[in-house]
């Protein structure tokens, strides 16, 4: 092999092992949502809850079973418990002395099964179940939250990318138009003040791409904090922004909107867990009937005795009313706060489905125009370039369609980004 070869060799290698150290993989918007929902620390608490809502709901089930119990002892004591002299009917005869319970053994098992306990096992039990759904409701919430928060960085980061496109474009402007400056400053056609003028715009340029750079780092790097991704390995699956389609597609009547939404649903759950509190506390002053059986064995007279045994039980609570009566009164008025609370959000909610409806309208009326600003900013670039070229407008002219450019690109992809963002805000505040 000649040294030609090996050198050959030895790159094609070099360049292999490179390739997968400097490959990102690129992250699709779902994608990202997903990965956030997956590792989010909120989401997994909530998946928690939601857990710990199903654990309690079966532990409340279990009050509907007897509840079985055994009990034991044994003792001994240093005299008897028990003692007493019979006198005996005979004449001359002395009493007799009589000792018992020195020593002895009991044991028993009983079983108590409520009947009626003033419907709190029965509201008990729904209370759980409304615990369950409200933690439902509230891990739907979360994913909400942080996929919308996913979004909102996903499409900063994209208008940040075409924000780099755009100055990379008038790079290669300004860099042409720079040696076409120095070649007339060269053959005396022109002053050095136009050469000056086209390195301040260069240098204005230099500098609002670091803006943008450390822009995008900082916010690439808040992303892949929430989607749990190293930042050296992720970049974003994006080439243009999607066609922007009218928001009629969009728009639902704000009535279903509201019932769709889980913090609609949350307040409806609210109202129904304030009724069965009030129920409770009205069965704490009803009486309460129980049944029960039971097997006992003693040894406390030097003989095993046992027997079995069935009894009922009925509490009436007689005092309890004095205070109870105002305990009622008091869950009547915080059922009353409730209904209160959940009429007020609803009407707000409704409110902030209409600003969020509007609010996307104006952002796809802005993309609108920022589309027809693109179309006279090219314009009139590629009019001053010819018009430049032909002597007949000054350099500041251009670079000032220059500038216009770069405006009405900036002004796109800032219309753009706000519309998708403003379209998941709409879509989350209806419920979807």
């Amino acid at each position: 092999m000649t040294n030609k070869q090996i050198i050959y060799a030895v790159a094609l290698g070099l360049l292999g092992c490179s390739l997968p150290l400097n490959a990102q993989k690129l992250y699709t918007l779902d994608e990202c949502q997903a990965l956030a929902v997956e590792n989010s620390a909120k989401v997994k608490n909530s998946r928690f809850d939601v857990e710990a809502a199903e654990q309690t709901s079966k532990e409340a089930f279990t009050n509907y079973f007897p509840n079985i119990s055994a009990t034991g002892a044994i003792f001994k004591a240093s005299e008897s418990m028990a003692q007493m002299d019979m006198a005996l009917p005979v004449p001359g005869v002395p009493p007799i002395s009589m000792e018992m319970l020195k020593s002895g053994k009991m044991a028993g098992v009983t079983l108590l099964q409520p009947v009626f306990m003033g419907g709190h096992i029965v509201n008990g039990n729904k209370l759980a179940h409304i615990g369950e759904q409200v933690s439902q409701y509230q891990l739907a919430l979360t994913e909400y939250q942080v996929e919308a928060s996913v979004s909102q960085y996903f499409w900063q980061i994209v208008a940040l990318k075409e924000k780099l496109r755009t100055l990379a474009t008038l790079e290669t402007q300004l860099d042409t138009l720079h040696r076409d400056v120095v070649a007339s400053v060269d053959a005396g056609v022109t002053t050095r003040n136009d050469l000056l003028r086209v390195e301040l715009q260069q240098q204005n340029i230099a500098a609002n791409r670091l803006k943008v750079e450390n822009g995008l780092s900082v916010t690439r790097m808040l992303l892949c904090q929430l989607i749990g991704v190293d930042k050296s390995d992720f970049d974003i699956a994006f080439d243009n922004f999607p066609p922007v389609v009218s928001p009629l597609d969009y728009y639902i009547d704000p009535e279903t909107g509201l019932d769709n939404r889980a913090e609609s649903k949350l307040l409806d759950k609210s109202v129904e867990a304030a009724k069965l509190q009030l129920r409770m506390k009205r069965g704490e002053n009803l009486p309460s009937v129980s049944v029960g059986a039971g097997y006992l064995y003693h040894d406390l007279l030097e003989k095993d005795t046992d027997f079995g045994v069935v009894f009922a039980s009925v509490s009436v609570p007689i005092t309890s009313w004095w205070g109870g009566s105002h305990a009622i009164k008091r869950e009547k008025i915080k059922k009353m706060q409730t209904e209160n609370t959940r009429q007020d959000s609803r009407e707000m909610m409704l409110v902030e489905i209409e600003a969020k409806w509007n609010d996307l309208q104006e952002a796809y009326q802005q993309v609108l125009l920022a589309q027809k600003s693109i179309e006279s900013a090219t314009e009139n670039l590629r009019l001053n370039n010819d018009y430049y070229k032909a002597g007949t407008v000054a350099l500041s002219d251009l670079l000032d369609a220059q500038s216009l450019m770069q405006q009405s690109h900036d002004q796109y992809a800032e219309a753009c980004t706000s519309y998708q963002q403003k379209q998941v805000a709409y879509m989350q505040a209806t419920g979807r």
